[in-house]
Formats: structure tokens, C-alpha cells, sequence
């Protein structure tokens, strides 16, 4: 008996088109960061001090450096991250996953994503602390509430989009549930799965900031608004170019590979 080939062409091209754009050149890169350098210099100069230039934030993240609180505030956030990123990719794709394959509760469930992505991210922290207080479980559950009706909507998308035909010609072979989930389906939604993390890891660390800086006492988020209200701009840059750094190179050295690996399994037969 042939193999029922589950692999889905659109999830394996955009797998492979996420690691190809991953793929710049250096050349293009540099001459991008020269002109945001020189831009951001000119701006400086036009601003009459009130900007910080390159050689002020250059001090700054080398002051940064040599501090022990940078790394103890860096790894709490750090730590609040992987938290937040965990359980709303999880919650998230679980979630979309049933919305796609079940259509009552889609329809309980979509109202309350599509009101989840109208809200300001800030109102999720501001009613949390109104309601609960400022402890830093009652900001986890705001921030992962605010993630994750963005990697829900991306689950739910994928598995509505997937091809029908397959589900009928797994009936009919008669596959077991674990061969559906995982050879049919999960070929099927793996490239949207990975796209809901990045989306998941991408609103969660801009998001951890913000909730710091309103809610929590330690962390960069809480920094950087301590360096806002004493006017230290050229600080508020240090600790805000730091994390970038962290976080690309997490998304590097974690997704990189993860695509190519989730390229070979998709386009397997």
C-alpha cells in the first residue's frame, strides 16, 4: 500500500523562504546599520543635545557592561520572557488548533480573540493592577494574556487553511489519531506553529518591557523608565540596545535552525 504523502508544498516553500530571508547579505546589512548610524547621528546634531549621539550611547552600554545590576536585571527579564513565550505559545496554538478543528467552539471562541487583538497592550497591565495588585505573577498573567490571542489567531488561520482532501483520504485509510495529528495535520500547521512562535516571541519581549516599566520595580523595562524620569536618555538607548542584541541573537541561534530542521520534516515524505 503507497504512503498517503502528507507534505504540504506552502508550509515547506514558506519554511524555506523564512530561512532564505534570514540569509542577507553582509554588504547590505553594514550599509543599512551605517545609514541608521549616520541618521540617528544627524538627528542628534539637529536636536541640540535633547537626542543622544553614538559616542554618548557607546559610553553608556559600556558603563552598562560593567555593572553586576545590568546582568541581574537582563536575567530577570530574561527569565519573565521564557516564561511569558512558553505559555502563550503553548496556550495559543492549542487554542487556534481547536478553533480550526472544531467549529462550536470557534464561534465561542472568536469574539473573545478578536477583542483580545483590539485592546491596547497597556490596558491588559493597567486593569490587572487596578484589579489584582502590582505582584509580578498578577503582570506574568497580563502579559501572557496580551500574547496570546496573536499566536491564536496565526494556529487558527493554519489549520482552516489546510487541505481538506487530506482529511478525507486519512478517513479513509482509516489512520490512526496519532498518525493524523502528527503526520497529516501537524506536517500541515508546523510552518504557521513556528511563525506563531516567532509572533509569540516578538510581541513578548517588547511587551515584557512595557510591563515592567509599569508594574515592576527590577528588570530592563523597569530601567529603562527609572533612566526616563531621571532624563538620562543616552542610558534609556544602553539598555534598550543591549536586549535588541540578546534577543536577535536568541532568535538566531533558536529559530535558525529550527527552520531548517522543520524544512527537512515538512518536505519529508
Amino acid at each position: 500500500m503507497s504512503t498517503l504523502d502528507t507534505t504540504d508544498p506552502l508550509g515547506a516553500q514558506a519554511v524555506n523562504a523564512g530561512d532564505s530571508h534570514g540569509k542577507a547579505r553582509p554588504l547590505s546589512v553594514i550599509v543599512a546599520l551605517a545609514l541608521i548610524v549616520a541618521g540617528w547621528q544627524v538627528v542628534a546634531w539637529m536636536s541640540s543635545g535633547w537626542v543622544p549621539g553614538i559616542p554618548a550611547i557607546a559610553k553608556a552600554i559600556l558603563s552598562l557592561l560593567g555593572r553586576s545590576s545590568t546582568y541581574s536585571d537582563l536575567g530577570v527579564t530574561l527569565l519573565r520572557l521564557m516564561v511569558a513565550f512558553v505559555l502563550a505559545t503553548i496556550l495559543g496554538i492549542l487554542i487556534g488548533s481547536a478553533m480550526g478543528l472544531w467549529r462550536p467552539f470557534e464561534a465561542f471562541a472568536r469574539p473573545l480573540v478578536v477583542v483580545g487583538l483590539a485592546i491596547p497592550d497597556p490596558m491588559y497591565f493597567i486593569f490587572a493592577v487596578l484589579l489584582l495588585g502590582t505582584d509580578q505573577e498578577v503582570g506574568m498573567l497580563a502579559l501572557v494574556l496580551a500574547v496570546i490571542p496573536f499566536v491564536v489567531h496565526g494556529a487558527d488561520s493554519g489549520v482552516r487553511n489546510r487541505d481538506r482532501n487530506l482529511d478525507e483520504m486519512s478517513r479513509v485509510y482509516k489512520l490512526s489519531r496519532r498518525s493524523y495529528f502528527v503526520d497529516v495535520l501537524g506536517r500541515q500547521i508546523a510552518p504557521i506553529a513556528l511563525a506563531s512562535m516567532r509572533t509569540s516571541l516578538a510581541f513578548s519581549w517588547k511587551i515584557v518591557v512595557l510591563m515592567e516599566a509599569l508594574t515592576q520595580p527590577n528588570g530592563v523595562g523597569a530601567q529603562i523608565y527609572y533612566s526616563f524620569r531621571l532624563l538620562r536618555p543616552a542610558e534609556m538607548m544602553a539598555y534598550a540596545l543591549i536586549f535588541v542584541v540578546i534577543m536577535r541573537t536568541l532568535e538566531y541561534v533558536v529559530f535558525r535552525p529550527l527552520d531548517r530542521r522543520l524544512a527537512g520534516w515538512v518536505g519529508s515524505r
